[in-house]
């Protein structure tokens, strides 16, 4: 009777141990973060963004593919996204993934890069900082209206990968 014991406690510690072990099979999109300085002016109108989120990943097989997605937040609602890659120097902006693509999001509609540039002044993914300057013309899908964002400034300081 005491092997039988001995038995039912041994294997409700392993029951215990193994429950409180369980990993969790979720993934949760990281929550945007306070930045720094992230501003810009939309058809002479200022913006400045309430938080923003960086996501550092790679786009297809090659190491070379590395791509870092910008999203800043006005409210609670994305305004503006930009992808480019994660190396400073000067982007010309367009609808590819060769320069840099940004987008303003308006809500309703949505002003794709058609023109302008980003010029990242740093770009530091290990110490988590990217910082520059940007203006670009969007132009909605319909191509019928048009969005000038100019006097952009740049600044998040927390990058997530992927």
């Amino acid at each position: 009777m005491n092997y039988t014991i001995k038995t039912i406690a041994i294997l409700a510690l392993v029951a215990t141990v193994l429950t409180s072990c369980k990993k969790e099979n979720t993934t949760s999109t990281p929550a945007p973060t306070p930045t720094g300085n992230f501003t810009f002016k939309v058809d002479g109108t200022a913006v400045t963004v309430d938080s923003a989120r960086a996501v550092l990943y790679t786009l297809g097989v090659s190491p070379f593919n590395r791509e870092i997605d910008v999203y800043g937040f006005k409210a609670g609602q994305q305004v503006i996204e930009m992808h480019f890659h994660p190396t400073a120097g000067t982007y010309p902006a367009g609808k590819n993934f060769d320069g840099v693509w940004m987008t303003y999001d308006e809500g309703l509609d949505f002003y794709d890069s058609e023109s302008g540039s980003l010029v990242l002044t740093t770009c530091d993914t290990v110490s988590n900082k990217i910082e520059g300057t940007f203006h670009f013309t969007g132009k909605n899908f319909s191509g019928t209206a048009t969005r000038n964002i100019t006097e952009g400034s740049l600044m998040v300081t927390k990058l997530s990968r992927q």
